[in-house]
């Protein structure tokens, strides 16, 4: 019996320890937010907080990976993910105002670096001339159009001038939805892999910023990088990686309009595609929206093979 009693014991004391460990880390981060010193290990107790995490997420872990992440200004997809589960649980525990105070106290000690999902850039739209950034962004649209293709506004830039009229202030990049010539997947994969290289011929593709096959990277403006996403119509269903795969009709994007702020091209139901990108909630802003994609890759797994092959 003594036997079959250690287990649970064991169990309770492996916990007991982890939770400890999360209380030292959380306090040692919030006092670093506090009282700076730079002293902080941030990698070494972001990996320990990895090991030490469960599900469902603990508010303590949230809040100590969150501010580990900050002091070592690494990780910044990861940090607005976790903000935004932070916030869910401090809202259904109706703790919201413990969330706001939460994120002040970060934002006090980031100080100008603001972040994004792609980074802790300094700059966002909203301290940016957005006719200036419309102006370059032009030249990219006017070579992609020499080549005969259509180019569209799309996801957040998308949102930002359908929902608030302007670029979205708290965004930093130009996000544009390229329509391949191609009637199937396959097609696409490959008219996708050959435009590739025809960027590159026009001096378009940004190299040192290309990470996947599926996003091209074209020459920033600025501060401001330009992700070019490709679409796709077969059998009357649209495609636009990552967040439209075939739930709309060409109806829904062909013929394309005239954005009345920018002069860009839009879908013609921009509503209906917002509402795949973001969810219904796309009329409201949320700086912690974080876009599920692993569901999304999933989704276009077959073409995202026939871009590796």
């Amino acid at each position: 019996m003594a036997k079959d009693m250690a287990a649970p014991d064991m169990v309770h004391d492996a916990g007991a320890q982890r939770e400890a460990r999360i209380s030292e880390i959380h306090a040692t981060a919030l006092a670093e937010l506090t009282a700076p010193t730079g002293d902080v290990p941030h990698w070494a107790l972001y990996g320990e907080l990895q090991q030490l995490r469960t599900r469902p997420f603990r508010t303590d872990w949230l809040e100590a990976v969150i501010m580990v992440a900050g002091i070592g200004r690494i990780r910044p997809a990861k940090m607005v993910g976790h903000l935004n589960k932070l916030r869910h649980k401090r809202n259904v525990q109706n703790q919201a105002e413990l969330f706001q105070t939460f994120l002040a106290t970060l934002r006090a000690y980031m100080g100008d670096d603001r972040l994004t999902n792609h980074g802790f850039g300094s700059e966002t739209f909203a301290d940016l001339d957005h006719d200036s950034v419309w102006r370059h962004v032009e030249r990219h649209l006017g070579a992609l159009r020499d080549e005969g293709y259509e180019v569209f506004l799309n996801s957040g830039t998308l949102l930002g001038v359908v929902r608030d009229a302007r670029l979205i202030e708290h965004d930093d990049d130009i996000d544009l939805a390229l329509l391949l010539k191609a009637r199937t997947e396959a097609e696409a994969a490959a008219e996708w892999l050959t435009l590739r290289t025809r960027l590159e011929e026009l001096d378009l593709f940004d190299a040192e910023t290309f990470k996947q096959a599926a996003i091209y990277k074209l020459k920033p403006v600025g501060t401001t990088q330009i992700d070019l996403f490709p679409a796709w119509i077969e059998d009357d269903k649209v495609f636009v990686y990552p967040h439209t795969h075939g739930q709309l009709s060409r109806g829904d994007v062909l013929p394309l309009q005239t954005c009345a702020v920018t002069g860009n091209a839009l879908p013609a139901e921009p509503e209906k595609m917002l509402a795949l990108n973001y969810g219904k909630g796309w009329v409201k802003p949320d700086p912690f929206f974080k876009f599920p994609w692993r569901s999304a890759n999933a989704r276009f797994a077959p073409f995202l093979e026939r871009l590796q092959a």
